[in-house]
């Protein structure tokens, strides 16, 4: 299957690897399948890629690479939107924005994505009452922490 891109122009994709995100990513509700893709090769970040929209696509990174500690508690009503059997089987992965500054780039700690791979499930939960924020710096002294 073929699908257009901003960054990559049309390329071929695996229809088994699309992600639906039901409810949509914060501030796009209408956009609900995508794809993960590689960023740069070597990097942890990778884009998630709207299927359906080739200018809509989100640079995310697994929160780990670079907050080892990271952890919150995934409620009932999402583990059964998600579907989750396994623990296993759930992936996180948070937007990164980057501006024109790439050492000041930051990731959203408080709205992560949570994926269930064996499902091709998604969904962005927010996190409310927590020590993390929208703006969580990926570098640290101009150094990357990742």
């Amino acid at each position: 299957m073929k699908i257009n891109t901003a960054r990559y122009g049309e390329i071929e994709i695996d229809p088994a690897r699309i992600i639906s995100v039901n409810e949509g990513i914060i501030g796009f509700p209408n956009f609900r399948r995508y794809i993960f893709l590689p960023f740069l090769e070597g990097s942890p970040f990778e884009l998630f890629q709207a299927m359906d929209q080739p200018d809509l696509a989100f640079v995310v990174i697994n929160p780990f690479a670079f907050k080892a500690d990271y952890q919150f508690d995934l409620g009932d009503q999402d583990i059964l939107d998600l579907q989750v059997v396994n623990k296993e089987d759930i992936q996180i992965r948070v937007i990164v924005t980057i501006p024109a500054d790439p050492r000041e780039m930051t990731a959203n700690l408080q709205a992560p994505l949570i994926i269930n791979e064996s499902r091709l499930l998604a969904k962005q939960i927010i996190l409310h009452d927590s020590e993390y924020t929208t703006k969580h710096k990926i570098f640290m002294g101009g150094q990357p922490v990742v």
